[in-house]
């Protein structure tokens, strides 16, 4: 709901007619949640996403939307994650709809990819990525 509070605010309050949702670790099935239920959200990036099994626990309910949603999707995720395996995040966007586009950074970790020795690469992936939108 606070999602879609914020993306609702931001079309109304600040003119914006595309929104591209974000979402880092934990707070990628929550944003990814919110796609289909804005129509202005034109896409989503992933930064780490717990697709693993103690996270299927906790964000199970999440993942349905996010995978089922037509708009183009960017998951990044390091190759040493830790919460999701490469073969766990493959699986589970093999049945994705929609444009699906992965990328996987060589020997890095979950927290190793959220710390500031990454925030290029990631601002660097996101604007790539709506370049192509």
């Amino acid at each position: 709901k606070d999602v879609v509070a914020v993306c609702k605010w931001v079309c109304e309050n600040l003119s914006a007619d595309r929104v591209l949702l974000v979402g880092s670790s934990a707070g990628a099935p929550i944003s990814g949640s919110a796609v289909d239920q804005v129509e202005q959200v034109v896409g989503y990036v992933s930064l780490g996403y717990p697709f693993g099994l103690m996270a299927s626990i906790l964000f199970g309910r999440h993942q349905k939307a996010i995978l089922q949603s037509p708009k183009p999707k960017l998951f990044v995720m390091g190759t040493c994650d830790g919460f999701t395996s490469v073969k766990q995040l493959k699986n589970k966007l093999s049945c994705a709809a929609g444009r699906v586009e992965t990328h996987l950074i060589e020997g890095v970790s979950h927290f190793q990819m959220e710390g500031p020795a990454y925030d290029a690469q990631m601002a660097a992936l996101i604007s790539e990525f709506i370049a192509s939108l």
